[in-house]
């Protein structure tokens, strides 16, 4: 069984946040559990860790979602970004950067031109 120092590294190598990291021994497999930010971080996540530690069950749970009543998201705008690329990572969907830019229309005047440094709010 892959320990949690294992699949954390894995995560960390493959830039994939996940909360609330639990890794456990199921009848000699080793399951992982946590919550990620969408189903695209997901798919990432296994991946990593099956490819650094082999098979897996995963019980990763995409947090949040749409019309729940956890926090609002917030990301920092990197060096290189762009709304449809923010989308794609968080949503799975680089089409989905509408709704970023929508939530942000105070701050984001031309989509195109998003700063370094900025915080945006993840619907």
């Amino acid at each position: 069984m892959a320990s949690q120092a294992d699949v954390g590294q894995a995560l960390h190598g493959a830039g994939v946040q996940v909360s609330n990291l639990k890794v456990k021994d199921v009848g000699g497999v080793t399951a992982v559990y946590g919550s990620v930010v969408s189903e695209d971080a997901k798919r990432k996540a296994e991946q990593a860790i099956e490819s650094q530690v082999g098979r897996i069950s995963n019980h990763l749970e995409v947090a949040g979602g749409f019309g729940s009543a956890a926090a609002p998201r917030q990301y920092t705008v990197k060096s290189g970004d762009t709304l449809s690329a923010i989308a794609k990572e968080l949503y799975g969907d680089a089409s989905q950067w509408k709704k970023i830019h929508s939530a942000n229309s105070d701050l984001i005047r031309d989509p195109d031109k998003i700063q370094p440094g900025w915080t945006l709010q993840i619907p």
